[in-house]
């Protein structure tokens, strides 16, 4: 849903010499149904059944892939002719590791933080190569470029303040009252009794619910024979996202004919992408 819409608006845009009210309404129609997708597609990544496996950022992206691929024929039901360029192909280079990325950042440095990155950046990305690149005509360039700053630094801004982890309150021996620690004592005797009263060694890992924590939550990550905090890394996969991602609808630009272009290049675009998630798998 998030890339036909992207198509549909792109194609919209790019088709209209003349202002078309009902190719605007399309385009409106299209680009508020693709910010929700694009808004709620992550939620499932950091749900519980994916937290209790870690689940691998390829295979997550192997699904969105081959369902791409599959729903991408529903449109010759809306009456759309096939065709097919190898312009998608370069598209699904783009797009399946940008993806891949995106779910790496989810994961490990969270859903809020993640996507305002990777927003702002696609929101730069495509700017650039619309308005630089291309030279699509704008009503004012001052006010182009005011406005893409303003999206940027709001996205960063309600990315960053919402992604603030506040730490557990901690207190005292004075803070606890006499019935909270005459509870905590009878915990402690509950448990020598279950056990034994045999004491758990020290070595043994603390085993925490999923539901409070991910597995890879916490974790120091290994890179070229340096350590970094997972937070860190999954900034920087949501920075590289948003930049190598920000260009998976360029070449259908350069696509040739009149039939791969919008909805003609939905089916392009998922052949390219399932073809680079087998090469991937591959290589």
């Amino acid at each position: 849903l998030i890339e036909y819409t992207e198509i549909c608006i792109i194609s919209r845009s790019n088709s209209m010499v003349t202002p078309d009210p009902s190719a605007l309404v399309v385009g409106w129609i299209a680009a508020f149904f693709g910010a929700i997708g694009f808004g709620s597609f992550a939620v499932p990544i950091k749900g519980e059944a994916a937290n209790s496996v870690d689940i691998d950022p390829l295979v997550m992206q192997s699904y969105k892939s081959l369902m791409c691929f599959l729903t991408s024929w529903l449109v010759l039901l809306l009456g759309q002719e096939f065709s097919f360029t190898w312009w998608g192909i370069v598209s699904g280079m783009f797009w399946v590791p940008a993806g891949a990325f995106n779910i790496f950042a989810i994961r490990n440095a969270g859903l809020a933080v993640s996507q305002g990155i990777v927003s702002s950046s696609i929101v730069m990305v495509s700017f650039i190569w619309g308005n630089l690149v291309f030279r699509e005509e704008v009503q004012s360039q001052p006010v182009a470029y005011f406005a893409i700053l303003q999206i940027m630094a709001g996205l960063w801004g309600m990315s960053y303040f919402s992604s603030r982890e506040s730490s557990p309150p901690q207190h005292s021996d004075s803070d606890v009252d006499g019935d909270e620690k005459s509870d905590l004592m009878l915990n402690e005797e509950d448990i020598d009794e279950d056990f034994g009263n045999e004491p758990s060694p020290l070595s043994e890992p603390l085993e925490i619910s999923e539901e409070r924590k991910s597995p890879t939550k916490g974790r120091a990550i290994l890179i070229c024979g340096k350590t970094y905090q997972r937070r860190y890394v999954g900034l920087c996969s949501a920075l590289i996202c948003g930049i190598w991602g920000g260009s998976c609808l360029v070449p259908m630009h350069y696509a040739k004919g009149e039939n791969t272009s919008g909805l003609g290049y939905v089916i392009s675009f998922s052949v390219g992408a399932l073809v680079v998630t087998i090469f991937a798998w591959i290589f």
